[in-house]
């Protein structure tokens, strides 16, 4: 997998998921870990397992939507409970 030279601010689709460490180092090399392409990679604990990681890598771009969309869910299920929790005495 080759990827273009990417002018700052342009947003370029690429798939971290099918991409390996290698490949993504390389296309991390020019990179600032603030530009909206970085990949960045989070290792994690495996649910019930003490040894076993996942590994979850996405862009920066693709981590602040998931973040925003995390946020608005939370603050919409917020929103529903408050609005639900009446005092009928």
């Amino acid at each position: 997998m080759t990827t273009a030279p990417v002018s700052a601010g342009e947003v370029v689709a690429v798939d971290p998921k099918k991409m390996s460490q290698a490949q993504i180092r390389a296309h991390n090399a020019n990179l600032q870990r603030t530009d909206p392409n970085y990949i960045r990679c989070v290792r994690s604990a495996e649910i019930g397992s003490l040894v076993a990681r996942n590994f979850s890598c996405r862009t920066v771009a693709q981590w602040d939507a998931a973040d925003r969309a995390g946020n608005e869910e939370m603050r919409r299920v917020a929103d529903a409970m408050s609005s639900k929790a009446v005092n009928s005495n």
